[in-house]
């Protein structure tokens, strides 16, 4: 297995359970889980049969490890740190936490991820606007800087906030397409006016870096099914000063101080433990969840997100080269992600059949929108994204 050297990582399949046949290019729909967070998983639902071995300390400790590695991997403080049940949760415990004005607005990219989007459309009772910068009609590839559809998206975001911007929430690479965004330059930008900068990083974090100490963000907030590798029901987000006196959506007894001694539960604390744990969702005290986001968090971290996303671009490239001959627009490597990239279609391609063809092949991929979306990861090799190459050269319209 590979460690976290600067050794160029090589391909995990091994790694994994996948079933021979299978062509496997749609993390970004669900991550398959690694056997080893799969074993995770499995020993903390045999040990769960028997509550007599569970103690007080089961319901903490896993917790506090796992906070530790999710901080490691945006380059955080544990302190700052929740766990959430989902994106949907998170985003609702953000929004509970800020106050808006009649008048202001709010930033977001077309098509965005329904859960960073509805939270927000519930300020337009508020009088808040909701200003939805959508993808621009360019070229997505450009040797003219400035000129390819990921700057010019970029550069509209940044054109969206004004001083009556009371919030930008975007994701770090587009769901439907892998469109990076200029995560440093928006967040900047957001301090200026004191508008609240919120990421969803739900389908890049993990495969590739991300470091809230540069960028500083109000908010990330991440579910690990996806490019994390992990289970459906738990993930984390970070969060910043702004939210230090918050107040949580759930009042749980978990999140008090002094409720590691059961025996003194119904001695109510008012008092919150310390930094963002008064945010945790109930549910991290769920053994077989909380262990398996553990272990998927302690494999990313060995692999290195960076290591992963140098991997990805290698193996992808004789394939970018090859689907661009057959008519296909891709972005170029600096601007979009490496586990996550849209195919946009030459005229009077069927993307539908297409997608349907591929199926009967066993290539697993997506459609969002009217881009074929390719999201390989560590289990994917150069012969995947061949064999998904000479499906599309055998399905496309002579």
């Amino acid at each position: 297995m590979d460690c976290g050297s600067d050794a160029p990582l090589t391909c995990q399949r091994a790694m994994f359970s996948l079933p021979d046949g299978h062509c496997y290019l749609n993390s970004a729909y669900m991550g398959p889980l690694p056997v080893r967070v799969q074993q995770a998983g499995v020993e903390a639902l045999v040990d769960r049969s028997f509550p007599g071995n569970i103690t007080p300390v089961d319901f903490f400790e896993p917790a506090e490890r796992a906070r530790k590695l999710c901080a490691q991997l945006v380059n955080a403080k544990a302190e700052s740190v929740a766990f959430v049940t989902s994106v949907s949760y998170g985003m609702a415990s953000i929004a509970k936490n800020l106050s808006v004005r009649r008048g202001q607005n709010v930033v977001l990219l077309g098509d965005q991820f329904p859960s960073n989007v509805y939270p927000w459309r519930e300020w337009r009772a508020r009088g808040v606007q909701i200003r939805t910068v959508d993808a621009p009609d360019a070229p997505w590839s450009s040797a003219r800087p400035g000129e390819s559809r990921a700057a010019r998206w970029n550069e509209a975001v940044i054109q969206a906030i004004d001083c009556g911007t009371a919030l930008v929430s975007v994701e770090q690479a587009h769901w439907t397409d892998g469109t990076l965004f200029d995560l440093a330059h928006i967040g900047e930008t957001c301090r200026k006016v004191g508008a609240a900068f919120v990421i969803d990083g739900t389908q890049t974090v993990g495969a590739m870096p991300l470091d809230l100490e540069q960028i500083r963000p109000d908010a990330l907030v991440v579910h690990s099914y996806k490019a994390m590798l992990c289970n459906y029901g738990l993930g984390f987000m970070v969060l910043g000063e702004r939210f230090a006196s918050g107040c949580p959506l759930e009042q749980s007894w978990l999140m008090r101080q002094g409720s590691e001694k059961f025996s003194g539960l119904v001695e109510y604390e008012d008092r919150y433990v310390e930094g963002m744990r008064r945010f945790d969702a109930s549910l991290r005290a769920n053994p077989v969840l909380i262990r398996m986001l553990e272990a998927a968090a302690a494999l990313l971290l060995q692999w290195r997100p960076e290591r992963i996303r140098r991997y990805l671009f290698s193996i992808e490239r004789g394939f970018v080269v090859r689907v661009r001959e057959m008519g296909f627009e891709v972005a170029d490597e600096s601007e979009r992600a490496a586990n996550l990239f849209g195919l946009k279609a030459p005229p009077n391609f069927d993307i539908e059949s297409c997608l349907a063809q591929l199926a009967d092949r066993h290539i697993h991929v997506s459609l969002r929108g009217s881009m074929l979306r390719v999201s390989p990861h560590v289990y994917n090799d150069e012969t995947d994204l061949e064999r998904l190459a000479q499906a599309l050269e055998a399905v496309r319209p002579r």
